[in-house]
């Protein structure tokens, strides 16, 4: 069987997606970003997907969000389908738009691990020697100042999204939000924008201490789309953070043992129907109505 993913209904997580040979497929640009937004609240709404933050850099985008539905595989598939339609056709060319493993994800299980992965995602910009602020970042970005807000987004011209059934059944406008994290929502939308601005502040201030220049907004409006950065990289790097990347170890741990729980379970199914599946299995779930114990 295929490597599991581990799905629960309700969970908060973080998801890293990159582009094929991290070449920048996802230069910024008024187009692109109206499409970002428009798909991500198509997709957020039809999956039961809450944001609490994205940002899309030149050959790689980050999201957290809470998957409500249990429906977060399906949420990247679309989004993932489409965004390969639309760039290709943009930029005419043919193929993989992304890395040929699958989205990196994972789920948090405290509100601090959450809040140093928010700060992290947001100063992304800052911390890749772009920009000096966020908020100077020309690609999409959410910011401390748009939890609890709600954009309107027309989209752009039809024939981007191709011929295909999943192009003509778009709606003719998509409602994108930013939430409050389930780990925070008893302090309140303000209590939450105040801590998160802080946290902010505090990490830019280490950020700015570093010695270097910014290349500037313009300079990722122009890059070359097909070219990619120097030098190796492999999964996602946690810059100054170094309590998120010892989280990410223990949870590789955590789900390399509980991938090793699924497939011992699979063996046992392909003789037994009957079996019962470690919490969390998704896709033997949906395709062979498998037992699974409840989230």
């Amino acid at each position: 069987m295929s490597s599991p993913r581990r799905v629960l209904k309700g969970s908060t997580v973080a998801v890293v997606r990159r582009c094929s040979e991290r070449r920048f497929f996802l230069r910024p640009s008024s187009r692109l970003n109206r499409v970002v937004r428009f798909l991500l609240g198509c997709y957020a709404r039809k999956y039961g997907i809450k944001l609490h933050a994205f940002v899309f850099m030149g050959n790689h985008f980050h999201l957290i969000l809470t998957d409500t539905k249990r429906k977060l595989p399906k949420f990247m598939e679309q989004l993932d389908a489409m965004l390969t339609r639309v760039i290709n056709k943009h930029l005419g060319r043919q193929g993989r738009l992304w890395e040929s493993k699958p989205y990196t994800s994972w789920i948090f299980e405290t509100r601090e691990e959450l809040l140093q992965h928010l700060v992290y995602l947001v100063a992304n910009p800052v911390e890749a020697w772009v920009v000096r602020t966020p908020d100077r970042w020309p690609g999409v970005i959410s910011l401390p100042s748009h939890v609890k807000t709600s954009l309107k987004v027309t989209p752009p011209p039809r024939g981007l999204f191709g011929r295909g059934r999943e192009g003509s059944a778009l709606p003719s406008e998509s409602l994108l939000e930013v939430h409050v994290p389930p780990f925070f929502a008893k302090g309140g939308a303000e209590r939450y924008r105040r801590l998160f601005q802080s946290a902010l502040d505090a990490y830019l201030a280490d950020l700015h201490a570093r010695k270097g220049r910014y290349s500037g907004r313009q300079s990722a409006k122009t890059l070359d789309p097909f070219s990619a950065p120097k030098g190796a990289r492999t999964g996602p790097s946690f810059g100054l953070i170094p309590a998120l990347t010892n989280a990410t170890k223990e949870k590789r741990l955590e789900l390399k043992l509980w991938r090793h729980a699924v497939r011992d379970a699979f063996h046992r199914w392909r003789n037994n129907k009957n079996t019962v599946f470690p919490q969390g299995t998704w896709q033997v779930v949906v395709r062979h109505k498998a037992r699974v114990v409840p989230d």
